[in-house]
């Protein structure tokens, strides 16, 4: 068992840093051969580092969770319970960024925080600069369950030459689709109106592909006779919608070639074969159907309100305890982009996350990394009443969705390699972001050798690492 115990310098981070540090205290010897109910933690106090925004802790959330609601009287039961079972006090500290915060301590050698939580977009430059604990190395987490900590495709962005530094608390509910980047909802009232196939009803029937998409762009846009106003097929940015439709289109991120070298996906054929597709949508004969120079929230607030009849926003965005897309409106469906001609059936489909909400590390100067992951695996066991995938849709579909169908698209959708890790922290984005202005091959040039040497740096040991890996994870 790995152990760092740097509880002495405490009163050295009292005086130099960090809000909230801890008083010195004896680490107690912690056996992990011991049995469950025989672990006693004699009064130690863990500390959590936490992000003070509206994602995590704040003053009136529970383990993210907003206080005097079902989810967030759970955890605070749960706190509760593992404090008094294990004899230990769980404080939270909120901070700026919590990674940065457990990176300075691991840089200066001062213990900080026996865990974070944190967006992994945050964490990515620190994962690489020895920052945390290797999770697969702990004997009290088994971070190979991906019931219990996430589909192993979401955890990419935390991995790192053969290391698993962040996990998901994947056995709470609505923290793993949480993150997903790019998702189209459609106003089922427009649908309505226009008397056109629910593009929900395309999707459960294997028909959500290129041809059945094109259909919706050129005839779901109509005149609000109310208004006299255009209302759109689809509200979008054009750069990760093409590039969710290229990975929609049998494409991988990376592809081995015989002599050692790779290609990045990104450049495939059937990558360039989507983007021209989607450039024709937003740009050719139906370009007055699509509003493409909004923002996120834009597409949100004009589906929402009936000004487009799809819109691609952001899976937070249904879920927000602040502006959710569900707060504004009852009547919406959820769906991905459409599936190409080189897909492997209508399951073939995928959506990126750039940033996991809610990844958990263990900072290496925690006093006690196997007492840090016991404490977290037990705070993050499955809330009472929520211990299967049907007690979480059927919440879903009780608080967020109209049809059920939806609640179960989002719990499927984060299984499998539906989900794939986007880096957007090393400028990857910036290639699709320059297609409208300068064209697709002009703009892959521009920035395919850029893109290749960021690659090689960091997104291969991090997708390296989940190819070596696979075959560990389990449910």
């Amino acid at each position: 068992m790995k152990r760092i115990i740097s509880a002495f310098l405490c009163a050295v981070l009292f005086l130099i840093c960090v809000s909230c540090a801890a008083p010195e205290e004896i680490v107690p010897e912690y056996d992990s051969s011991a049995t469950d109910s025989a672990v006693d933690l004699k009064g130690q106090t863990l500390i959590m580092g936490i992000v003070q925004d509206y994602f995590f802790e704040g003053a009136d959330s529970t383990l993210s969770y907003t206080n005097n609601t079902e989810f967030g009287d759970l955890a605070r039961q749960r706190l509760n319970d593992v404090k008094s079972k294990y004899n230990c006090d769980i404080q939270f500290n909120p901070v700026g960024r919590s990674g940065e915060v457990a990176y300075n301590s691991a840089v200066a050698g001062i213990y900080v925080f026996d865990f974070i939580t944190e967006e992994s977009f945050f964490l990515v430059n620190y994962v690489r600069a020895n920052a945390f604990i290797d999770l697969a190395t702990l004997e009290n987490m088994d971070v190979f369950d991906e019931s219990k900590w996430g589909n192993k495709y979401m955890l990419v962005s935390t991995m790192f030459n053969g290391g698993i530094y962040g996990v998901l608390p994947a056995a709470h509910p609505m923290r793993l689709a949480n993150s997903i980047d790019v998702l189209i909802v459609v106003n089922e009232d427009c649908i309505s109106s226009i008397q056109e196939t629910d593009p929900r009803d395309y999707f459960e029937n294997s028909e959500w592909n290129w041809t059945t998409f094109d259909h919706a762009i050129n005839n779901y846009s109509y005149i609000n006779q109310t208004t006299n106003e255009r209302v759109y097929s689809l509200a979008s940015g054009f750069g990760g919608f093409s590039r969710e439709l290229a990975m929609s289109n049998g494409t991988e991120v990376f592809y081995f070639n015989d002599n050692g070298s790779y290609t990045l996906g990104y450049f495939m054929p059937s990558a360039v074969e989507a983007y021209n597709q989607a450039y024709e949508w937003f740009f050719g004969a139906t370009t007055s159907n699509v509003m493409s120079n909004g923002s996120g929230d834009d597409n949100l607030r004009m589906v929402a309100d009936g000004e487009t009849v799809m819109s691609v926003i952001s899976s937070w965005q249904i879920f927000s305890t602040t502006d959710s897309l569900a707060y504004r409106t009852d009547n919406f469906a959820v769906l991905p982009v459409p599936v190409g001609p080189n897909a492997n059936g209508q399951n073939d489909y995928k959506t990126s996350y750039s940033s996991a909400d809610f990844t958990m590390c263990i900072p290496l100067t925690a006093k006690d990394p196997e007492v840090s992951a016991l404490v977290l695996d037990k705070i993050y066991e499955p809330f009472e009443g929520y211990e299967t995938e049907e007690s979480m849709i059927d919440y879903m579909h009780k608080n967020y969705f109209s049809d059920r169908r939806d609640a179960e698209f989002f719990v499927e959708m984060t299984k499998d390699n539906h989900v794939y890790y986007h880096d957007h922290y090393h400028s990857f984005s910036t290639m699709f972001d320059q297609f409208p202005g300068n064209g697709i091959t002009r703009g892959m040039q521009s920035y395919e050798n850029a893109d290749y040497e960021n690659a090689t740096k960091y997104l291969l040991p991090a997708y390296q690492t989940l190819y070596d890996l696979e075959e560990m994870f389990h449910e």
